[in-house]
């Protein structure tokens, strides 16, 4: 089966968190803080996909520690869904991203 395009971002960050949870166990999670238009914040934990809060408007900032891995979806399932953005550390999106779903890693 040919690995398509939109599933490498969830696979190299849900990689990317098996590998990082390993290597951590007995240390405290990683964290981001994810920012949205209307000044809204959300705080989430490493660990699969997580949805993100509805009626916020796009997301304009992901901040975390550098060595936090991200992936941003369309949906509000990170399977079947469309990665919009990636990255690592703390990113600022000049335009709001309108993701629904977020995996840490």
């Amino acid at each position: 089966m040919p690995i398509r395009p939109a599933n490498l971002a969830t696979m190299s960050a849900t990689i990317a968190g098996a590998i990082s949870g390993l290597s951590r166990k007995g240390e405290e999670t990683a964290t981001v803080r994810v920012t949205f238009e209307s000044g809204h914040q959300q705080t989430l934990s490493n660990g699969g996909c997580r949805p993100l809060e509805t009626g916020q408007g796009g997301v304009t900032e992901v901040a975390g520690e550098a060595r936090v891995k991200f992936a941003l979806f369309a949906g509000t399932s990170c399977q079947g869904s469309r990665a919009l953005a990636s990255g690592h550390g703390t990113v600022s999106f000049a335009d709001p991203v309108l993701a629904g779903a977020i995996v840490i890693g």
